[in-house]
């Protein structure tokens, strides 16, 4: 009878364990950090998609398997996207060696926006690591292109972190990763935003003169009918 309560307490006990070392894996909602101060070029991140969403839009290669992630992990995704890839532009832009990023970081005339193509769990279902102790995955993701400005957000288990792609294809990314767990493949786009005139900022001078000759001769005609009854 002891052996059978003692066995059942054993069990117990490593249920306990595992459940909270899966609470402890889940990614919380950060809060909104500022971007570095030498950025000066704004930044959106766009409006995600559900859970189920992102997982039937991907794919993954040979030796991987994949399922949905929490509703709680894509909003702590879509806040790290932004304190860990656009509060510092020019950092993911040197990480990725790409000089259109970098000249847009420090522009003010451009927004960097980011999109997250999918968010997805990824396992391995009889893929080992390579020589250099990583995980080589290919996601196939719809909306991605080659040439595509892609960084990958990883979360660790405890935080986020950006990787940089090994090759960007027509409809797939593959990366390389020391563990496997909730990965994104968020997509940077540049544009140029329009710039607000300057408060206080004077009106041309050849609107001026327009202004001045349309009144002038207004007041002028009035006259002229005023003499002429």
């Amino acid at each position: 009878m002891k052996k059978k309560l003692l066995a059942v307490l054993m069990a117990a006990a490593v249920f306990t364990m595992g459940s909270m070392t899966a609470l402890a894996a889940s990614p919380t909602v950060a809060t909104t950090e500022a971007p570095v101060s030498t950025q000066k070029a704004s930044t959106v991140v766009e409006a995600t998609m559900t859970p189920k969403a992102y997982l039937n839009n991907t794919s993954a290669s040979y030796g991987f398997s994949l399922s949905e992630v929490s509703a709680t992990t894509v909003k702590a995704a879509a806040v790290a996207v932004q304190n860990a890839i656009l509060n510092n532009v020019a950092a993911i832009a040197q990480k990725l060696g790409n000089s259109t990023l970098l000249q847009a970081a420090g522009d003010s005339g451009k927004q960097v926006r980011a999109s997250i193509l999918t968010l997805v769990e990824v396992k391995t279902s009889g893929a080992t690591k390579d020589a250099t102790g990583n995980y080589v995955v290919t996601l196939n993701v719809a909306n991605v292109v080659q040439g595509d400005n892609v960084v990958i957000l990883h979360y660790t288990g405890n935080s986020w972190e950006t990787i940089a792609p090994r090759g960007v294809a027509n409809g797939s990314v593959t990366f390389a990763s020391a563990s496997l767990s909730p990965f994104a493949v968020v997509k940077l786009n540049v544009v140029g935003v329009s710039q607000s005139p300057k408060t206080g900022s004077s009106i041309p001078m050849a609107g001026v003169a327009l202004v001045i000759s349309v009144v002038g001769m207004t007041v002028c005609g009035k006259k002229y009918l005023a003499h002429s009854f």
